[in-house]
């Protein structure tokens, strides 16, 4: 026996259907940032610009390397990029998408502007 979908439930299965990659895409994203560490330095580079060891003090990192291990994870993925200022290396969010979702994030479960 085949159940007819409502209008409804067929729009939401004709949307699913063609916002395939895009499902894909928020699905690696929200993998990549559920690491507490690799979170949290999405949640200080939100705020601005930090060098490596400014992002390990903040997050409270035993390990500088495990620090940079993230860093280069989301360096790869896109969502964080870096440049050279005299001697550091100062990272940043590359993606505004990423922003306001912590920002959201904030807001909703922080009560944070």
């Amino acid at each position: 026996m085949t159940k007819v979908l409502t209008e409804t439930g067929q729009m939401l299965k004709d949307r699913f259907e063609r916002n395939e990659a895009m499902c894909q895409h928020v699905i690696s994203l929200f993998q990549l940032i559920s690491n507490k560490t690799r979170f949290r330095i999405v949640c200080v580079l939100s705020q601005g610009d930090f060098c490596v060891q400014d992002i390990a003090e903040i997050v409270g990192a035993e390990r500088l390397s495990n620090i940079s291990q993230q860093l280069k994870s989301l360096r790869l993925a896109g969502i964080i990029e870096s440049r050279r200022d005299k001697t550091n290396v100062i990272y940043s969010l590359a993606n505004e998408q990423v922003r306001h979702m912590i920002g959201y994030l904030h807001k909703e479960f922080l009560g944070e502007e």
